[in-house]
């Protein structure tokens, strides 16, 4: 079972080495997803782990990976993109140009939803969908904007329960997104709506 002090010596290798900031995650969350790791990787100890982080860049793609909550579904909440729908893209229309940011949006499957809902409320087509997330390797699913058909039953439920009214799925393109620990500033100025619909469940209640 790893320490505390040991999980405090990964977190600092990760973040000034790679620049990865995973301090305000939840701690017992990590604790789980470290020793996860261990086992999997199967490490003898900790030392030989922090080992690894330190001395082959080309594990840290994997070690973000197994950090990272990346669970998420289309219209997830179904209650919270129906108020987006009725009380905050009404206002949003006022505005000549809509610039939203979707931090940690894991494999995007929420930022198609609201997109899909931007294209059905006619805002589409003024709006820059900015999507970022911790682990490079998500981002490529958003690129792709592919998603598992045995999921569509679901999506189709939360879409319906979140006011949606046209045929489901949707075909919607997008093309802007990046990778992003949240550590600085960020990627555009002027922000009207910011979306941390997922990112919120896995960080420290402080």
């Amino acid at each position: 079972m790893i320490q505390d002090e040991d999980l405090n010596l990964l977190l600092s290798e990760l973040s000034h080495r790679y620049g990865y900031d995973f301090t305000n995650y939840a701690r017992a969350s990590l604790k789980r997803r470290v020793n996860r790791l261990l086992t999997m990787d199967r490490f003898t100890s900790f030392a030989e782990l922090l080992y690894k982080v330190k001395n082959d860049s080309d594990y840290l793609p994997h070690v973000v990976e197994q950090l990272t909550v990346n669970v998420t579904e289309m219209f997830r909440d179904p209650s919270l993109f129906k108020t987006l729908r009725e009380q905050v893209l009404p206002v949003l229309s006022t505005h000549p140009l809509i610039r939203i940011w979707h931090a940690g949006c894991s494999t995007g499957e929420e930022v198609y939803s609201l997109a899909i809902m931007l294209e059905e409320a006619n805002l589409l087509h003024k709006s820059l969908l900015y999507a970022t997330d911790i682990n490079p390797t998500v981002i490529e699913n958003i690129k792709r904007g592919m998603f598992p058909i045995g999921n569509i039953r679901q999506y189709t439920e939360n879409y319906l329960q979140s006011g949606g009214r046209k045929t489901f799925p949707r075909i919607i393109r997008l093309s802007t997104s990046g990778p992003s620990s949240m550590k600085g500033c960020a990627p555009i100025r002027s922000l009207r709506r910011t979306t941390w619909f997922r990112t919120v469940l896995s960080m420290n209640s402080s």
